[in-house]
Order: C-alpha cells, then sequence, then structure tokens
C-alpha cells in the first residue's frame, strides 16, 4: 500500500469531519435525522471500501464475538449516537453549541464507568471524585444555579439530553471496540 495513502485519508476525513459541523449539517437540519445520519454514514462507508476491499480475508476470518463487538459499535456510534448528537445540534439550530459541545466532553467519564462494568477495569479510588466534580461542573455549566426549565416550547432541554444519549452512545462504543 501507497504509504501516503494512510496520511490523505486521515488529512481528508478530518477535513469532512471539520466541515460538516460548519456547512454540510447546519444546511440540512430541516430533513429528518435518520435521512441525513444514513447519507453521511453512506458517503463514509463508500469512502471506506477501498482500504476494507485489501483486508477483505482478514475481516472475513473475524470470529462470532468480534462481530457482534462490531455490531454493537456500529449501532451504539454509529447509528444511535450520530443520531443523538445531530438531533441535539439541530435543536439548538447550531447557534447554542456549547451546552452540546460540553456535554460531549463528559464522554471520557462514561467511557471509563463502561471499561470498568463491562471489561472489569479497575478505576481508582480518586475517579469518583473526580467524576462527581465532572458532573457537577456540567451541570452548573449548563444550568447554573437554577433547575432545568422544562417546557413544551423549550428545545434547549431535548438537546440536552440527546446530547447526553450521544455521549453515552459514543462511550459504550469506544469500550465495546476494544474486542
Amino acid at each position: 500500500m501507497n504509504r501516503w495513502l494512510p496520511i490523505f485519508a486521515v488529512v481528508l476525513a478530518a477535513s469532512l469531519w471539520g466541515m460538516d459541523g460548519v456547512a454540510l449539517r447546519p444546511a440540512l437540519y430541516t430533513l429528518p435525522v435518520p435521512l441525513v445520519v444514513f447519507v453521511e454514514s453512506t458517503l463514509a462507508a463508500v469512502l471506506f471500501l477501498p482500504a476494507a476491499w485489501e483486508y477483505r480475508w482478514e475481516i472475513a476470518g473475524l470470529e462470532r464475538k468480534s462481530w457482534l463487538a462490531f455490531v454493537a459499535v456500529a449501532l451504539f456510534s454509529g447509528a444511535l449516537g450520530t443520531m443523538a448528537i445531530t438531533k441535539a445540534l439541530f435543536y439548538v439550530h447550531y447557534v447554542n453549541l456549547s451546552i452540546v459541545v460540553l456535554i460531549q466532553k463528559l464522554q471520557p467519564l462514561f467511557a471509563l464507568f463502561f471499561a470498568a462494568l463491562f471489561l472489569k477495569e479497575r478505576l481508582p479510588a480518586r475517579f469518583f471524585g473526580w467524576a462527581a466534580l465532572a458532573l457537577g461542573a456540567s451541570y452548573l455549566m449548563v444550568f447554573g444555579f437554577s433547575l432545568p426549565f422544562i417546557s413544551g416550547q423549550h428545545q434547549t432541554l431535548a438537546a440536552i439530553a440527546f446530547s447526553l444519549l450521544a455521549a453515552v452512545s459514543f462511550a459504550a462504543g469506544t469500550v465495546l471496540s476494544k474486542y
């Protein structure tokens, strides 16, 4: 394989990812979320197929446990997480991104929790103190010192819920990808 191809692929992926939030998704928020995610995932799959073709025999030889993990990662990170973050961004109309982005910063916290739960990795005792501090600080940054405002017309709370679902889904996908 050409040694520049992986470098080019990373640069292309980073460029597309950077353009996605600025140019692509804001223009698509009137479309159904599953359609937007399906089109984006299909484009990514088409771009990925040439690289996957080279490793087709290794992919075909994966064990059942690996295939289940692959499907779970696709379900959590690929489908559920991506649809949730897209819906969260659609709810804030790309105006108040700080809430959605801030909640996404909790993803490592959930990944560590899932690693302890599913992979039986031991968390140091100080993790729980830092986790509580991170959750408390995130709450203060999102809601301040007040309770969340719940209203049928207020879409920020829905955006927060979808962003939290995305963070949990991406974290679960990260841990499952270890298989």
